[in-house]
């Protein structure tokens, strides 16, 4: 892992996120997204999943971390709209952060049809939560069978 990586910093520990991770293993971790100071809210239900691995992006995977990827993301997303997300975007964007980190956002019931998939979490009814809360559904969402 990388001295200076975010992700690395959210994957090993040195980052708090929030419920701690949903999923861990050599290949994948899987968390909510955390509050970074100053903020002191975040988007309920925005998770990441992330290859453990220090890499830029899928094409440098192995098979086998490929697949895990894939996997946690049917799974979590599975387990967002369990918790009653209407739909749940999937986004890989590396630009800002060079460690493969793939977004899962749900979008939530009661978002008007005209927000987009880009603002579903930063509108004037976005849900949004404290650590508390978001941690409150990390442990629903472990609750949730998606296998």
């Amino acid at each position: 892992m990388s001295e200076s990586c975010l992700v690395c910093d959210e994957v090993n520990g040195q980052i708090r996120v929030p419920g701690g991770h949903l999923e861990e293993d050599d290949r994948v971790s899987v968390f909510h997204c955390p509050i970074v100071a100053p903020a002191t809210e975040v988007f309920s239900g925005y998770l990441f999943v992330v290859s453990h691995r220090h890499v830029p992006g899928f094409s440098d995977l192995t098979d086998a971390e490929a697949g895990a990827v894939g996997v946690a993301i049917a799974r979590w997303s599975r387990a967002l709209e369990a918790a009653g997300a209407e739909h749940v975007y999937v986004v890989r964007v590396g630009h800002g952060v060079d460690h493969l980190h793939v977004h899962l956002i749900p979008r939530w019931p009661g978002t008007p049809r005209e927000i987009s998939w880009m603002h579903v979490d930063d509108w004037d009814g976005a849900r949004r939560v404290d650590s508390a809360a978001a941690a409150e559904l990390v442990t629903t969402l472990r609750t949730i069978d998606t296998r």
